[in-house]
């Protein structure tokens, strides 16, 4: 078993590593918006991670950027749900790393949940997709709000994105 520190060693690298030495196993990452991986040969074969698998879960892990991770050769994949090779997995995930950088500094915090602001009309116009995601703000932390929205993690915080940084939604971030 293999354990460490994100903040010291970042996922990226990480898999890196484990795709260079050909191994197969599960890589296991403890944060709120961890999950896990399956390698298998040194390719990533299935991705988990809140209620998502494969590409959505793949790109809530690049989101991660601290934590702890274990590797444990012993686990197998439970399936396959992932298809990238491994060059292109590992560049998709340091695109969608740098992506979720400037996604997070407007939703920092996970574990409470997004409220309107005085700013805030039920007259503000909004599409459908909008109206389903607004319409758990105040209700949900928002971890639970991205695990139960229809739309893939990233997506459904660039839906709420233009509502935050026109202070119609707090987040709680720091101006």
């Amino acid at each position: 078993m293999l354990r460490g520190d994100l903040t010291e060693f970042p996922l990226l690298n990480v898999l890196q590593m484990l795709t260079n030495s050909a191994v197969s196993g599960k890589v296991h990452v403890s944060h709120p918006r961890g999950g896990d991986l399956w390698l298998q040969g040194g390719e990533v074969v299935h991705a988990a991670a809140l209620t998502r698998e494969g590409d959505d879960a793949l790109d809530l892990l690049a989101s991660v950027t601290g934590g702890e991770f274990t590797f444990d050769p012993a686990q197998l994949s439970p399936g396959r749900t992932v298809e990238l090779r491994r060059t292109a997995l590992l560049r998709q995930l340091s695109v969608s790393s740098d992506d979720w950088r400037e996604l997070l500094r407007f939703f920092p915090n996970w574990d409470r949940a997004l409220s309107f602001t005085p700013k805030w009309s039920d007259q503000q116009p909004v599409t459908r997709s909008q109206f389903r995601v607004l319409n758990q703000v105040g209700k949900l932390p928002l971890i639970d709000l991205v695990a139960q929205s229809e739309l893939a993690p990233r997506a459904t915080l660039e839906l709420l994105r233009p509502f935050v940084q026109s202070g119609l939604v707090d987040s709680g971030a720091r101006p």
